[in-house]
């Protein structure tokens, strides 16, 4: 009966990856003073060196129970850092070159602001010209184009000035596009490890199943105290336990990589 039920509880195992479901943790698993009372019990009158098997079952279990959860610890702190991270470098990049495009648009508009006038006086001389040969006053209209061409050097110079700063203001702009498209695109290859840690995360939700509905066999084993059934369950239980620990390493690993794809991005920020 007990070899029945340890194939039974590898097929389910095979089966894990098949259907996932909702990520949720083997919370219900507790090592109460009640269960390694019972456990301790049938480790003792269990016959030859089954004993010494179930407690090693048993402490290795233990032992990756406790590392799953410091797992849980590490990808938890990882993740909440990485996060933070990525929400301030999206909010960096909104402020890229801000300073350096703020200065250049204050020297375009202070230098509009110096020809105006220049400009201004230009266009009226060039009315007054024309409005003096409609009256076909050669004088005046000697004496005024002199004085036109003497500002139309002037008015080339200020035109050519604020095309410069003009073209500097737009080169920054462009810039600062290149620089944030560069940016979102590294922070963009973060996406298939998210997919992948998602893809984890639901992975591991079965072997979570199947090892509560497992606790509850290992519990009624030792209270009964089958040494045979509780060494089959414990077996059962170290396999879901490492596919478990298998996958959160493997998220870890994942969030490693976005880890190093912010530090990327950030590096492109100065």
């Amino acid at each position: 009966m007990f070899r029945r039920m340890l194939f039974s509880c590898l097929v389910m195992i095979l089966l894990f990856a098949a259907a996932p479901i909702h990520f949720a943790d083997a919370s219900t698993i507790e090592f109460t003073d009640s269960v390694n009372a019972q456990f301790k019990a049938t480790a003792e009158r269990a016959p030859g060196t089954i004993g010494s098997r179930l407690i090693k079952q048993y402490d290795d279990f233990k032992s990756e129970r406790k590392q799953a959860m410091d797992w849980d610890d590490r990808i938890s702190a990882l993740r909440y850092a990485n996060e933070a991270r990525t929400s301030e470098t999206r909010k960096q990049i909104n402020d890229i070159d801000k300073d350096h495009i703020h200065k250049l648009e204050e020297q375009l508009q202070a230098a509009k602001t110096k020809y105006q006038p220049l400009f201004n006086g230009y266009t009226a001389l060039n009315k007054q010209i024309t409005a003096a040969r409609k009256l076909k006053d050669k004088s005046l209209s000697k004496l005024l184009q002199s004085q036109a061409d003497g500002m139309k050097i002037l008015v080339g110079l200020g035109r050519q000035d604020i095309r410069n700063k003009q073209a500097a203001l737009t080169a920054a702009k462009k810039e600062r596009t290149s620089k944030a498209a560069k940016i979102r695109s590294i922070l963009s290859e973060m996406d298939p490890y998210k997919s992948k840690i998602k893809g984890d995360k639901s992975a591991i939700s079965t072997p979570n199943k199947l090892m509560e509905t497992e606790w509850k066999n290992f519990k009624a084993a030792v209270k009964a105290k089958e040494s045979a059934r509780t060494s089959d369950t414990l077996s059962c239980l170290l396999t879901l336990s490492g596919q478990i620990l298998t996958k959160k390493k493997s998220i870890y690993q994942y969030e490693q990589k976005i880890e190093t794809i912010i530090t990327r991005a950030n590096a492109q920020l100065k």
